[in-house]
């Protein structure tokens, strides 16, 4: 059976801007408490800290397989990591981008989805894995966890429409030229007959999660699927 969870920023041991439970290595926090961050994230769902395969998020489409020969300790270079194994899990990290968790037959992914990625298309690359390993997208279901909302994404007139070109969705006024990125997600999901359900939380406006267009230096939460 696959779990999820969407973590937030307390109960860790991070101080300063990434107060508390910074999950990320790569912003600048203390790698002492990054690491006691995601020991104690490993305890809460009974697994061992080199059971949990993060990555080096680049805001691509490349995808990861997780099998036998991984190893935890050097992290992929992609935005999606995928895997068959019971009792691993996979962890993708944002501060404002959406957190995509995948679940179908015997398979799990996480997925990293920011502007760059929705265009790039790691939501197609990450359903093609699971189609490529036996498992249509019709038997799939996918949750998209807290991320930064419509109304606090503003981006430049290129930027919106470089989106918008591609997936008209995530869009609605360029006069604002806010962005929906959960919203673009949902529709490339809907296309491919993917049952899905969007968090209402905007880790922007919405104490206790860590948003870095509201706050630049900061921590990142995560969203986490394993298979028991």
């Amino acid at each position: 059976m696959a779990r999820t969870l969407f973590t937030n920023r307390f109960e860790g041991i991070s101080t300063g801007p990434f107060e508390s439970k910074n999950l990320a290595l790569h912003v600048g926090d203390s790698e002492t408490a990054v690491i006691a961050n995601r020991e104690k994230l490993a305890r809460e769902m009974g697994l061992a800290p080199e059971k949990i395969f993060y990555m080096n998020q680049v805001h691509g489409k490349q995808i990861a397989i997780i099998d036998e020969n991984s190893d935890s300790r050097s992290p992929s270079v992609a935005d999606g990591l995928y895997t068959e194994l019971r009792n691993v899990a996979l962890v993708t990290l944002v501060a404002d981008c959406s957190p995509l968790l995948i679940f179908g037959g015997n398979a799990i992914a996480a997925v990293h989805v920011g502007r760059r990625g929705l265009v790039a298309g790691v939501v197609e690359a990450i359903i093609e894995t699971f189609k490529r390993r036996g498992i249509s997208e019709t038997n799939l279901k996918a949750e998209i966890g807290p991320a930064i909302c419509k109304n606090c994404y503003q981006v430049d007139l290129e930027s919106y429409r470089s989106v918008v070109a591609l997936e008209p969705t995530a869009g609605s006024d360029e006069n604002k030229r806010c962005l929906d990125i959960s919203a673009g997600i949902s529709a490339k999901l809907n296309r491919f007959g993917v049952n899905h359900r969007i968090s209402s939380i905007c880790v922007c406006h919405t104490p206790g999660y860590f948003s870095n267009r509201r706050d630049g230096i900061t921590g990142r939460q995560a969203g986490v699927i394993w298979l028991n």
